[in-house]
């Protein structure tokens, strides 16, 4: 029942796991305008790297790595798929290059925002800040649940791929591509069951800490606002600044346009 107890996701270094859930939360909207609202490539290149520059502040290079390589594989997929339709609809290959590395530079954003605050972050505090915005239970604990699903995949990826080294299966992307069914024997599919397995953990926990039941919970920490909140949500704001001052001195489509 690791899945709403287990705390190691604020075992992180630096001083990440420090700052409030609200801030963090808070600078996952800014992230998440600046995605819709920046639509030019020089503005997305220069929120993703800010964005990066929080995800580095983790100190998890192995889990960022973890997060790219299954960005690259989505992404990959998406380009696979646009081609494929582009035989049919010639229409879908006059996106140009802006029309299709801008969708991708928002996701990349939102990736580097949402990944360190579900390592950083104790679900606890994340579920108390949610509740503290008064949303509904049926919004708050999802929202709860999906950003803790997060590390307890990588932990499920971790252990699926050590179990097959010690059965003297080698994973690299080159053999994946190879011997597709035999992966999605061999990794996906324990994947899935592990991820049905942990759904199932994480609503009896929930439910085992009383939530739904429209009692007052006290916290076992109390979170306090703090000056670094502070400053990482000005240096938040001074990005998507910048960013809209280069949309408008170099030009973009309209307000959250997908080129």
């Amino acid at each position: 029942m690791r899945a709403l107890f287990d705390n190691n996701a604020a075992d992180a270094a630096g001083w990440l796991p420090k700052v409030d859930a609200r801030a963090k939360l808070a600078l996952s909207v800014v992230a998440a305008i600046g995605s819709l609202v920046v639509s030019n490539i020089q503005g997305q290149l220069l929120l993703c790297g800010f964005s990066m520059c929080y995800a580095l502040s983790l100190r998890k290079p192995k889990a960022l790595l973890w997060a790219y390589a299954f960005f690259t594989l989505m992404c990959g997929m998406a380009m696979g798929c646009m081609w494929i339709m582009g035989q049919f609809m010639p229409s879908l290959n006059k996106a140009g290059f802006a029309g299709l590395v801008v969708p991708f530079l928002r996701m990349l954003t939102m990736l580097h925002v949402v990944l360190p605050m579900a390592l950083s972050t104790r679900v606890q505090d994340l579920l108390n800040a949610l509740r503290g915005m008064r949303l509904p239970f049926c919004i708050y604990l999802p929202a709860a649940v999906v950003v803790r699903f997060i590390p307890t995949f990588l932990a499920d990826v971790q252990q699926v791929t050590e179990s097959l080294r010690l059965r003297g299966y080698r994973l690299s992307p080159w053999g994946i591509t190879r011997h597709p069914v035999q992966s999605m024997r061999l990794l996906f599919t324990p994947l899935l069951f592990r991820s049905l397995r942990t759904s199932e953990d994480l609503g009896i926990a929930a439910e085992l800490k009383g939530l739904g039941y429209g009692k007052t919970m006290t916290p076992y920490k109390t979170c306090h606002w703090a000056l670094r909140d502070t400053l990482l949500l000005i240096a938040a704001c001074a990005a998507l600044a910048a960013a809209l001052a280069l949309q408008m001195h170099l030009g973009g489509t309209s307000l959250g346009g997908m080129r």
